[in-house]
């Protein structure tokens, strides 16, 4: 259409739009230096249209066309904008459906005016009688078109929601980035505020540490990324897939969309169904009812196939207890009191609790043992906490069969932080 409406505001002599245009007195119009220059080349002046003569005093200004020339150059330039805005925002490659000129039959070099529903073609009036179609259905291309273009306002809605979810979990997925690199750079000042303390000897250490921490983020980060750009790819896909579709239905040349249906339509439509939500085309027994197979079938979400990778930069004991597991590294030449649990004596038969209450051996095989088979002995400690981060250590020797159990509330979960031999670390708040 903008095509057509170009060619009215052109100068038959410049091929250009109008610029100062006069009339002659065959009404055939042209720029004012385009007719002074034909004037001047020529010895016999002649409209360059239809040959008849005039005068230099012919001319006339002529203001009205003048006046439309910047009116459709305006709106031309505001359809462009409106184009590229939709290209743009469909994402980057995406091919806008082009409208063809009129076409015509290769055959008879008649316009095709008629849809063959049998056939799923364009024909022209001719073909139409031809043996090559005959006991055919035929619809002419507007009503043909219309059905077609409805099965695409679905795909449409669809990948318009699609898009939107996936710029949102952009959004989100970025958001989650800033916020591992944020905490990545509260745990980096916490790792040096807790290494001031002894930074003298410690600086080797700190910086092992540091670059623990930049491997945790630079990897936790790569996946996000990845992450983002598989849904940044997924997005792209979505808005040229979507960019087809609104180009299609903003047509308004039903035989050119029903070409692009027969040749493309049909299989792009298909392609976004999930194949497990629509029957098999052995079930569909008309055109009619495959186009509500069509409608009823689900399509492919490309949502529900990528998940939003969360912020779970983690430290493990380097976070929570690092002062104390270098600490450990400095008992080579740094000899603390260590803060030991007293172990509680429970006067059982088979355990005998040291007079410090620091170890506890066993005595006997036999004791209770004798009468209760499934009984275990038991020694207790008393100290208890509400809240904050804890850690402990149990040496149990060279016993193989010791548990070790710890009373949680049933909101929490035991973390094994160390322990020196085989042993059982086990939640026994069930078992009250």
């Amino acid at each position: 259409m903008d095509s057509r409406l170009s060619k009215q505001i052109q100068c038959s002599v410049c091929v250009g739009d109008f610029t100062d245009p006069v009339s002659l007195l065959c009404d055939h119009t042209f720029c004012r230096q385009c007719i002074s220059n034909h004037s001047q080349s020529c010895r016999l002046k002649l409209c360059p249209e239809c040959r008849r003569p005039y005068t230099m005093w012919d001319l006339r200004s002529n203001r009205v066309l003048r006046n439309m020339v910047h009116a459709v150059r305006e709106h031309l330039s505001e359809q462009q904008a409106l184009r590229d805005g939709n290209v743009a925002a469909c994402g980057a490659g995406a091919r806008v459906f082009e409208e063809p000129e009129k076409l015509v039959c290769s055959d008879h070099q008649e316009r095709l005016k008629l849809f063959c529903e049998t056939d799923q073609k364009l024909v022209c009036l001719i073909c139409r009688d031809g043996e090559r179609h005959q006991g055919h259905t035929f619809k002419p291309v507007e009503q043909a078109a219309e059905p077609r273009k409805n099965l695409l306002l679905e795909p449409l809605s669809f990948l318009s929601k699609e898009n939107e979810e996936l710029q949102a979990l952009i959004k989100k997925q970025t958001n989650e980035i800033s916020k591992t690199e944020e905490r990545s750079r509260q745990l980096s000042a916490q790792i040096s505020a807790q290494f001031e303390e002894i930074h003298q000897f410690l600086r080797k250490k700190e910086e092992e540490v540091k670059k623990m921490l930049a491997k945790e983020e630079k990897d936790m980060i790569e996946k996000m990324k990845r992450n983002r750009a598989e849904i940044e790819e997924k997005l792209n896909d979505g808005r040229e897939q979507e960019g087809i579709l609104r180009s299609v239905l903003e047509t308004d040349q039903p035989d050119g969309f029903l070409q692009w249906w027969s040749e493309k339509g049909l299989d792009f439509v298909e392609e976004m169904k999930e194949k497990e939500s629509c029957c098999e085309n052995n079930d569909i027994v008309s055109q009619t009812t495959y186009y509500i197979h069509l409608l009823c079938c689900r399509f492919k979400s490309a949502v529900k196939s990528v998940n939003l990778t969360p912020n779970s930069l983690f430290l493990g004991l380097h976070e929570t207890h690092l002062q104390f597991l270098v600490w450990k590294e400095m008992l080579s030449f740094i000899k603390p009191v260590p803060d030991r649990n007293v172990i509680h004596d429970c006067h059982d038969p088979y355990l005998r609790v040291s007079s410090d209450g620091r170890s506890i051996i066993r005595t006997s095989k036999k004791g209770i043992f004798l009468h209760h088979k499934d009984y275990r002995p038991l020694a207790r400690t008393h100290k208890t906490f509400q809240s904050g981060q804890h850690y402990w250590e149990v040496d149990v020797g060279l016993l193989i069969t010791t548990s070790i159990y710890g009373l949680f509330p049933y909101t929490l979960s035991p973390d094994i932080l160390s322990h020196k031999h085989t042993g059982k670390i086990k939640d026994k708040s069930h078992d009250k």
